[in-house]
């Protein structure tokens, strides 16, 4: 299964954030999405926000525009305890997940779209190879479509294969996180052919014009009650002051290709997909940005003016990384035992 398409959109800013877009604005910006710019894969979660509201305004959209849309993606993902929010890759948590779809998405909904389940992390208690053994259970039985991964180390990748075929791997790849680039794990995916689902390919707000244009805005902003950026070493007091000298000097080069600073950001993800002979990879596995956006406004920004990079545009966007190199972890020293796992 492969996502059509350039952009999928990614739904967690509309339902898990201090301010949840109402559901007739989040169903107008997905439908402009879908409608202008062809997406066709949209990315939610079980725990993006109270109430299972994000599973609500997916199940919503489709029922206003599977007409439309007939040929439609969900990922949604699950396995995690709801309230502390750490992986839970148990039987009974994977079937309470499935469960909480199937409320949205009955197996007897005619028509469907394709309902892929991602499991959210890697549960270390439980072995990975057994949680998505029961993932295939729901799969095997037709309750779902197919299986999708999360935030996972090579290990966990190479285990989930051998139990089941694996759709798509969602991981965090923008400009200021470019982990998967070093750690092998993009090599890795290539060689499966593996579809990558980049998210936060903004770097959660900070790769935009918006911010660069006023860093301090920025900053305030991740303070705010509820903010997960709050969390984010990349945005501490220590860290982030050195890394928005980064920021600006993309923001530079960006204004040099006559584009915005999110534009870059985008496009860099884009000319990497496919891309040969780059990082030492041979070829490298279709990559697939979800950016979100709470307006179509918003969404015109983001993908209404992608720009080609060539190979030596891409040179000089590293080369400018290495001058400033990112400074903190990619969340925070308690995370960091999570990552990759």
């Amino acid at each position: 299964m492969s996502i059509p398409g350039k952009f999928g959109f990614g739904t967690m800013s509309l339902t898990w954030t201090p301010t949840p877009a109402p559901l007739e604005q989040a169903l107008e910006t997905m439908h402009y999405s879908a409608s202008k710019y062809g997406v066709r894969f949209f990315n939610g979660g079980e725990f993006y926000g109270p109430d299972l509201n994000n599973i609500l305004i997916l199940a919503e959209f489709w029922k206003a525009y599977h007409k439309e849309f007939p040929d439609l993606t969900i990922s949604i993902k699950g396995g995690c305890d709801l309230k502390t929010l750490a992986p839970d890759g148990s039987k009974p948590s994977i079937k309470r997940s499935v469960d909480n779809i199937l409320k949205f998405f009955p197996r007897e909904m005619n028509p469907r779209p394709k309902l892929i389940f991602e499991m959210a992390r890697v549960d270390k208690t439980v072995p990975y190879d057994e949680t998505i053994g029961f993932i295939k259970t729901h799969v095997d039985a037709g309750e779902i479509d197919g299986i999708s991964l999360s935030e996972v180390g090579i290990d966990s990748i190479r285990k989930a294969l051998s139990v089941s075929p694996i759709q798509f791997v969602e991981l965090e790849l923008s400009l200021i996180c470019q982990d998967i680039l070093d750690n092998g794990i993009l090599r890795e995916l290539s060689e499966q052919n593996i579809t990558v689902v980049a998210y936060s390919p903004l770097g959660r707000g900070f790769l935009t014009e918006r911010t660069a244009n006023d860093f301090d805005s920025f900053y305030k902003l991740c303070r705010r009650e509820g903010d997960v950026r709050g969390m984010i070493d990349k945005f501490s007091e220590k860290n982030y002051w050195g890394n928005t000298k980064f920021a600006a000097k993309l923001q530079e080069f960006a204004h040099k290709k006559n584009t915005t600073l999110e534009v870059l950001a985008l496009s860099w993800i884009l000319a990497l997909s496919e891309n040969t002979d780059l990082y030492g990879i041979k070829k490298i596995a279709k990559v697939v940005p979800i950016p979100s956006g709470s307006t179509p406004e918003k969404v015109d920004a983001n993908l209404g003016l992608v720009v080609d990079l060539t190979h030596d545009d891409l040179e000089e966007i590293a080369q400018i990384a290495k001058n400033y190199p990112i400074q903190g972890y990619r969340y925070n020293a308690h995370h960091k035992a999570f990552e990759f796992a």
